[in-house]
Parts: structure tokens; sequence; C-alpha cells
């Protein structure tokens, strides 16, 4: 004690104060310091002059009439401070503008926008990641400001960056977010299989996370989030670094769980407009601005917005009779 005594002390009380202070933070017992404004954004008025496309504003007075969509988007806008240099005075940039969106069961909403166009703090705010500056977002009846506790029970989330720990095994992922979500006991061995056979994991079962390729750490993402095929699932760029076919298995996975079966609504983000064409029953198109400049079925806002001609090319595969021949007349062996 008279050498290392005061260090084991100091460490001790280190241990007792950073768990309380965590848990009073968990608690929301300090958000009341966030909301200072010093903190707060300055006040951007709504841009009256924002021009709108049909579309776009059909789906928004929809939304302001119908509470019962599963998740339910409604003038949703997001500022954010930036820093001037001042400690006492801020700026403010407008992430998102006015959107308004709805889902029920068995659809599946494709965002799709350039980067920075606001797909990202989007997601943030359903996941409660970030407070909307104005407008409501509520999630199978919770609002996600004053009742998150609720609703995150019902969510099943693939962020853009994995989580995951580099050092456990894919199996140990699953049983861990199983548990997590509070799968009951008797079921979980039949649920972690399922869901390592559906994402086409069954080689990787045992490798350490740290050492898949980005494609397989995505499939492993999108794995923990379908976990129990939860009501709500967010998927931020799933499919990014898959190669074709994992794409494509990953695309028939999430179709099944979302119009097949009809127990969950999702949304998704992607750069791809093919994704969003082979998964979405409707999807929105965001614009530097953080607005929607269309939203509906992808069918409808090709043909509304498309230009030029589509051309399919299919060829038959030549037999080896054929494939012979001509090495033949070109002189391979």
């Amino acid at each position: 004690m008279s050498n290392l005594g005061g260090d084991a002390v100091i460490l001790a009380c280190h241990f007792v104060f950073d768990t309380l202070l965590l848990v009073l933070i968990e608690l929301g017992a300090f958000s009341w310091f966030t909301k200072l404004p010093i903190f707060q954004p300055a006040f951007i008025a709504a841009n009256a002059d924002l021009k709108l496309d049909p579309d776009v504003v059909a789906e928004e007075q929809r939304v302001r009439l119908n509470k019962s969509d599963v998740i339910r988007v409604s003038d949703f806008r997001k500022a954010y401070q930036t820093a001037t240099g001042n400690p006492f005075r801020s700026n403010s940039f407008l992430a998102v503008e006015r959107i308004s969106f709805g889902l029920d069961y068995g659809e599946c909403f494709a965002l799709l926008g350039v980067n920075g166009a606001g797909k990202s703090t989007t997601f943030k705010s359903l996941t409660a990641d970030t407070t909307p500056t104005s407008g409501e977002i509520t999630v199978a009846g919770h609002n996600i400001e004053t009742d998150f506790e609720q609703a995150r029970k019902l969510i099943g989330y693939c962020p853009q960056k994995d989580a995951i720990f580099p050092l456990m095994t894919v199996e140990e992922h699953i049983w861990y977010y199983a548990r997590i979500k509070g799968i009951p006991e008797h079921l979980l061995e039949n649920i972690v299989e399922r869901s390592i056979v559906d994402l086409n994991l069954s080689d990787h079962r045992v490798k350490p996370a740290g050492t898949l390729s980005g494609g397989n750490k995505r499939k492993l993402s999108v794995a923990m989030a379908t976990l129990g095929n939860p009501p709500i699932i967010l998927l931020d760029e799933p499919s990014a670094g898959m190669d074709p076919e994992a794409r494509r298995f990953m695309w028939t996975v999430v179709e099944r769980i979302s119009q097949r079966d009809k127990k969950s609504a999702v949304i998704l983000t992607t750069h791809s407009m093919e994704e969003a064409e082979a998964l979405s029953t409707k999807m929105g198109i965001m614009v530097r601005g953080g607005v929607f400049k269309c939203y509906g079925s992808s069918q409808h806002i090709k043909n509304k917005f498309g230009t030029g001609y589509e051309c399919e090319i299919k060829i038959r595969k030549p037999t080896y009779a054929e494939i012979a021949t001509i090495s033949e007349t070109i002189g391979f062996t």
C-alpha cells in the first residue's frame, strides 16, 4: 500500500465515479445542459419559396393527416451549429429541410442521394442519435424524442460503419446480439443458425470478424440488424463493398423480410438506383440542401423523369462444340 496504495484508491474511485456518471448520462440527467442557447444552432426560418414536386407535396400532406404509419417522418428539419471562433456566437447549417414520408409493414423505402444530401442525418434522427430541429418522427407510435426507450426495442439497425468487435467470431457476434435483443432462450439456437445461413456466412462462422473482407463485414452487420425479424429495419448503405453475387443474395434476404413476410418496414440508404429498384416499394431522391427532389415508386419516377431508352441484350451461351470450332478457326488449342 505504501508504494501503489494511492494509485489503487484513485482507480477504484474513478470506477465508481465514471460508472455513476455513465448511468446519469444514459438517464438523460444532463440533457438540459445541451439545450442551453449557447449549444443551439441559430434559428433558420423555413423556406417559404421552396418549390417541391407535386408528389413530394402529396406525401407531405398525407403524412400530416395519417398518423397510423409504423414509421412516420413529418416536416423534419435539422440544422447544425458551426464554429465561428467565437464561443458565444455560432452559425447554422441546414442539413435537412422539410422532408416527410411514412411507411407501413411490408413496405421498403429507399433513400437515395449524393454525399452530403442529408441521408445520414435523417438516419441519425431515426435512431435518436441526433435531435430534430423541428418536425416529428414516430416509430410504431412512439415519439423518438420523448419515448425512444420503447421505440428502440423495435428497431434493427445496420450503421454505415460496421459495429463489430474484431476479436469475436461471426457466430459469437450473432449470439451476443441475439441475447441483447432478448430473444427467448429456447429459440436462440435456431434463430442464430438461420441468420448465419440466410446471409451465407456458414464458411466464416468461426473466423474473427476483424479478419473478414469488407463485403462479409457488411453481411454480418445486416445479419445482426435483421436478427429476429424486427418490425423496423434501418439499413445504411448495406451493400457497400459487396461483390455482385453477395449483393444479390442480400437483396433476396431483405426483400423476403420486408415484402414477402410483410412483418417489417424497411428503410435503406443507397447510391445505387439498381438496388433501390430491386428492394423498394417507394423511394425518395434527396438533393443538396436536404430536400426531396422526387418521391414515388421506381417506375413512377422513371416514367416522370427518365429520358432515353433502355436496351436489354440477351446472349445465348455457346455450346462446347461451338467454342472448339471458334478456337480452331482463330488458331487456339
